[in-house]
């Protein structure tokens, strides 16, 4: 059976790519050395012939007693290894220590919910009131806009805004008949303390 190469490629293609997935899955994990908590105790022999053991920090060639001139180099306290891949940096002078943070974090408290304010007929009149100043104000924006347009021969946006214009105009009647509407109710209102 002879197999075509366009189906050869993307077979190898597959087989390798299997390979590479079980060689993944069937790689053993890394093994973590052993932590030493310090330096090994040598072994001690009974010799007639041993040197003398030498002060740690002493080069082979002073003695023990003599008086060293170059200054000693303090090493820093050794912070024990924390389990895991923690690298564990010691606290220096002047470093704030993070707070842990805390498995149940104490509930928050908001602000009180304020009582609303009576919708009265004298605030929605001045609510209607100020919607509709601002609606007009949109429809002299809309109609520069109409009339730039139409100086750049734009048609499709002298329409768009013209549909835009006629809508806020429509709205506005109604806002207007709204306020007149209120006006009545807000006269008659008794005055709130």
């Amino acid at each position: 059976m002879r197999v075509s190469t366009r189906l050869a490629l993307p077979l190898v293609g597959a087989a390798v790519l299997a390979l590479a997935v079980a060689g993944v899955m069937l790689w053993p994990a890394p093994s973590a050395p052993p932590q030493s908590d310090g330096p090994r105790p040598a072994p001690v022999t009974a010799a007639v012939d041993a040197p003398e053991p030498r002060a740690p920090g002493v080069p082979p060639h002073q003695q023990p007693g003599a008086t060293r001139s170059e200054p000693t180099v303090s090493t820093p306290a050794t912070v024990p290894q924390a389990p895991g891949n923690a690298t564990v940096v010691p606290v220096g002078p002047g470093d704030e220590v993070p707070l842990p943070e805390s498995p149940n974090p104490l509930p928050q408290v908001n602000d009180p919910i304020l009582p609303e304010k009576p919708q009265t007929t004298e605030w929605r009149l001045e609510k209607t009131e100020r919607i509709t100043a601002l609606l007009a104000r949109d429809v002299e924006r809309l109609e520069r806009e109409k009339e730039e347009a139409a100086a750049r021969g734009d048609e499709a946006e002298r329409q768009r805004l013209d549909i835009l214009i006629q809508r806020h105009r429509k709205r506005l009647q109604g806002l207007r008949e709204q306020i007149e509407v209120l006006a009545g109710e807000a006269g008659q209102e008794p005055p709130r303390q």
